[in-house]
């Protein structure tokens, strides 16, 4: 077997980030070179060593990505707009088409990619059906689950033309470092405002971002193979009003409140109208691809990722959550006295 230190370097596109920057520790901790694509102006994770090299450009250079994708072995590519408001020719620039100018020089290269894709993917049909990897794509709810369509069909269409690429679609990525699923949901309980849709029973579909990093990891390996597709999910039956719940209690806020989705869904549409209208750029309050992703029952299976990848999850949702308390303590959001798990 080919000696890890020896080897070409890893990409990784997006190393810096919530998922990133665990999957580079991942790598470095087994041995391999790592090279990251950096944006021009942020700063770097504490502790990073010799071992990893940093090419500073954006995914928008396409000169940048083909320097960052030469002489590698293997690229995961990460990096994109994550969010669920934002201009649509931002999501095609850096999503779209900066998935192209990083499968080019990969194709051209013959140098196999993971993708890190989503399960917004599956649009519509998430919460309506089980998500299994075969399904088709559903309608889409927002320029989010747009770009990775689009992102997806590319990769399909190099896949057809003799590229390697593997794609991993993580659910509700949460942890410490999570925007999405951390920081936001802690702003928005802390306000008192409603959180939950239709009493929050769904399942959250939640998945540990040492889990996430760990299948991506496997998924550059040797047991996976071309135009593999695997879920991320960790298959607790944990619920958005359990999850929001804890969160509420490890910071003091009050119960978690719910709005019907009869309320919901119309409400985040005309919000969604009234902020184009008037040309702005901060996100909305609601938005139809956040109430679509908190309303529904989450039917992910990632048996897949388990039977061909060997995944079994780092991260249980008790320890998961620990750990996002201990860094909500260090942010000083933490209450000492909890009040207890609900059910």
């Amino acid at each position: 077997m080919t000696d890890p230190a020896t080897a070409d370097p890893v990409l990784v596109t997006g190393g810096t980030g919530f998922i990133g920057r665990r999957l580079v520790v991942r790598l470095r901790a087994t041995g391999h070179r790592v090279r990251v694509l950096a944006l021009p102006d942020e700063s770097l994770p504490q502790g990073w060593d010799s071992g990893i090299e940093v090419i500073r450009g954006t995914l928008s250079d396409a000169a940048a990505v083909a320097r960052a994708v030469a002489g590698t072995g293997l690229v995961y590519h990460l990096a994109a707009v994550v969010g669920d408001w934002a201009p649509d020719a931002m999501f095609r620039d850096v999503t779209v088409e900066g998935t192209r100018r990083v499968l080019a020089p990969a194709f051209n290269g013959g140098i196999p990619v993971v993708l890190a894709s989503s399960i917004v993917v599956y649009g519509d049909r998430l919460g309506r059906e089980i998500c299994s990897e075969d399904l088709p794509h559903g309608r889409a709810y927002g320029p989010y689950s747009r770009s990775k369509q689009a992102q997806e069909r590319l990769a399909q269409e190099y896949l057809a033309r003799g590229a390697d690429i593997r794609i991993v679609r993580p659910a509700n990525v949460y942890g410490p470092g999570s925007r999405n699923w951390l920081d936001e949901v802690v702003k928005v309980l802390k306000s008192g405002a409603p959180s939950l849709v239709s009493g929050g029973g769904q399942n959250a579909g939640l998945v540990y971002v040492e889990n996430v990093a760990d299948i991506l990891f496997r998924a550059g390996g040797p047991d996976a193979s071309a135009g593999d597709v695997f879920n991320a999910c960790d298959q607790e039956e944990v619920t958005w009003a359990r999850y929001f719940g804890d969160l509420a209690d490890i910071i003091g806020a009050p119960a978690p409140r719910s709005v019907p989705g009869w309320v919901a869904w119309p409400l985040a549409g005309a919000m969604e109208s009234i902020w184009r209208w008037r040309g702005k750029t901060e996100r909305p309050a609601l938005t139809r691809e956040a109430i679509h992703l908190i309303s529904a029952d989450h039917r992910v299976p990632a048996g897949k990722a388990r039977s061909v990848l060997g995944h079994t999850p780092l991260v249980a949702y008790s320890s998961g959550l620990a750990a996002c308390a201990a860094d909500l303590k260090d942010r000083g959001l933490f209450r000492e006295q909890r009040t207890g798990s609900r059910n």
